[in-house]
């Protein structure tokens, strides 16, 4: 059934169908509409791809991603869908992953229309305030240029998002009123729900070993420079006083992998030693519980996992995941969330943390 409001929009789209994404705030209805438009579109026969682009409250693919669905039956809940494609954000919420979530939700758009869609309906997050919600909207919808921008508001909340666009001639704007239906969320039950998200993803996980040499590891400086010679490693072991893990020289300076924390004092003698005021240490417990995404050749999403442990002395990463097996896996995209395989989130990663 169709909100009476919202009928003659989804009239037009399905009579002439495109993308269509659906922006506005949180608990004004968004994923109910694009539920109801999916659907009207399979009742006429076009053939219909949903990209879920809500990262922190993610019904297609696990959280943390932006998942692609083709819809080959009318359905419930966008959770009835399989994800046909995903991209690996690694985050719960788009504050500080500006690029990941404008990059993903394009990336999945291209690939449902190479798939054959003829309908792609567009679901984002709920971030439409201030300086950075306003960023996030303005720079997505500039590079996926949807055929039609549905702006569903309470009252006149969202209109700095849709008037700069009201004068390019490619897009449809549409403003509709909230549902009455959509209810408050409150926040306790967004966090439950993502702990439950991830729950269901990794109740049938494996343990997979993962040889550093066969990878490229994204968003991590580990792995982006070359190997120290020993006898400054022995240095840096003599002036932390503990045993070191790993050391590399980046283009950014130099990056420690150590038994213990470095105390600030240790880092200004090696600061002093190696003439760079560039140098990040971390531990091996650094690398603990990381959500990772685990991509093939093309970059693309194969599955996500969790980040276990680094064996340095024989290069192996162990990570837990629901995929099958690793052997497609050439790139180990390192997220910025910790969590536990049961889904309790243990704490964000600081950018450059690692």
């Amino acid at each position: 059934m169709i909100t009476p409001d919202w009928e003659p929009t989804i009239s037009e789209i399905v009579a002439a169908p495109g993308v269509a994404m659906v922006v506005g705030a949180v608990d004004t209805g968004k994923t109910r509409f694009c539920l109801e438009l999916c659907n009207a579109a399979l009742e006429a026969g076009v053939a219909t791809a949903i990209v879920d682009a809500d990262v922190g409250q993610s019904e297609i693919g696990a959280p943390g991603t932006i998942g692609m669905a083709i819809a080959d039956r009318p359905i419930e809940a966008l959770s009835d869908l399989k994800p046909k494609r995903l991209h690996f954000v690694g985050a719960t919420t788009p504050a500080d992953h500006l690029l990941e979530c404008v990059v993903g939700t394009k990336r999945m758009v291209d690939a449902a229309l190479a798939l054959g869609a003829k309908m792609v309906v567009v679901d984002t997050t709920g971030l439409v305030g201030g300086h950075i919600g306003r960023r996030l909207k303005t720079c997505k919808i500039d590079l996926v240029r949807p055929d039609y921008l549905v702006g569903i508001q309470k009252k006149r909340e969202i209109d700095h998002l849709l008037i700069p666009f009201s004068r390019v001639s490619s897009m449809k704007v549409r403003r509709l009123a909230s549902s009455e239906e959509a209810r408050r969320k409150p926040v306790e039950f967004r966090t439950a729900r993502r702990l439950s998200n991830y729950y269901k993803h990794f109740a049938d996980s494996h343990g997979h070993l993962i040889r550093l040499d066969d990878v490229s590891l994204w968003n991590t400086w580990l792995g982006a420079g070359r190997p120290m010679k020993w006898q400054y490693i022995k240095l840096i072991e003599d002036t932390l006083g503990c045993p070191v893990l790993h050391v590399e020289v980046t283009g950014h300076g130099i990056y420690i992998v150590s038994e213990s924390p470095c105390s600030m004092r240790n880092r200004k003698e090696l600061e002093e030693q190696f003439k760079t005021a560039n140098i990040i240490a971390v531990t091996g417990a650094t690398f603990q519980n990381v959500l990772v995404g685990l991509a093939d050749e093309n970059a693309n999403t194969i599955n996500v996992g969790l980040l276990q442990a680094i064996d340095f002395k024989h290069r192996y990463l162990f990570v837990i995941s629901p995929i099958k097996t690793v052997s497609p896996v050439r790139i180990v995209q390192f997220g910025s969330i910790r969590v536990t395989k049961e889904g309790q989130e243990l704490g964000l990663i600081r950018p450059g943390e690692m």
